[in-house]
């Protein structure tokens, strides 16, 4: 994994300016500091082709190379490939000892730590709720952070379903403005629903036609909005090619990782 020199970057992307050197140890410290209970993130989408699984991948490789503790990166998408598959791992029955996990032993039974990373892919994944509640639930209690990725949920199907399993949601959106609104447009049911789950919306310029919606959205609202610049190098698993893009990334995971989550 590759650790950001906060220096380096800051003066690429900003020159040297002190209060970007600042802005940038600020989000490293929101990913390292400690947390009052653990923290599940769900990175969803509202469509196919938005970018869930890349901002999943990249997010968790963010955590990961800033925690001390194994980040526990769930994949209940149908796309391909998903987070597991990013990460290398397996498709993994169900087992009697993660179910029943009493330590972090437990826990990990059947899994493997690959740089700071726990993988867990569901052998069946068709239910993505009912994947989560029979495999994940049981272990995430044993994990400071967990990064789920639902891939593509519709409104009108399991959307509300997923995000109620989370404490802070990423809402993952092309950066142009017709999709961008419209993710934006269920950010108030997501986090009016009873569990109160946090939401972040990011971006993706897909389109390369830059950051324009995304300060657009962000002017007033109360949700955190990152956009993320396009970058060649996040396909198929790659590592981000653009200082910009790298900074976006530990931006997003910062935010994910010191949202106020549940507030009920």
């Amino acid at each position: 994994m590759t650790v950001l020199d906060v220096r380096a970057l800051s003066t690429a992307v900003f020159g040297s300016g002190a209060n970007a050197r600042a802005e940038l140890t600020s989000w490293d410290a929101a990913i390292r500091g400690g947390l009052s209970t653990t923290r599940r993130v769900g990175v969803v989408s509202l469509s196919p082709g938005a970018g869930t699984s890349t901002v999943a991948h990249q997010v968790v490789r963010a955590i990961a190379a800033r925690r001390s503790e194994p980040v526990l990166a769930v994949d209940v998408s149908a796309g391909t490939p998903g987070l597991a598959a990013r990460l290398g791992a397996e498709p993994v029955p169900p087992d009697d000892t993660r179910a029943a996990a009493r330590t972090t032993a437990e826990a990990l039974t059947g899994l493997e730590v690959r740089e700071g990373v726990v993988a867990l892919r569901p052998r069946d994944a068709d239910d993505a709720v009912g994947a989560w509640l029979g495999e994940a639930a049981p272990i995430t209690r044993f994990f400071d952070v967990s990064v789920t990725d639902f891939g593509a949920r519709h409104p009108l199907v399991d959307l509300a379903a997923c995000a109620a399993l989370c404490d802070v949601v990423c809402l993952v959106a092309d950066a142009r403005r017709s999709p961008a609104e419209h993710a934006r447009s269920v950010v108030e049911a997501i986090t009016g629903l009873p569990e109160s789950p946090s939401v972040v919306l990011g971006l993706v310029d897909h389109a390369h036609e830059g950051d324009g919606v995304a300060r657009a959205l962000s002017a007033g609202a109360e949700h955190t909005v990152v956009a993320v610049p396009f970058d060649s190098g996040l396909a198929a698993g790659g590592h981000p090619r653009r200082s910009a893009t790298q900074l976006a990334v530990v931006r997003l995971a910062a935010a994910l990782v010191a949202a106020t989550g549940r507030t009920a």
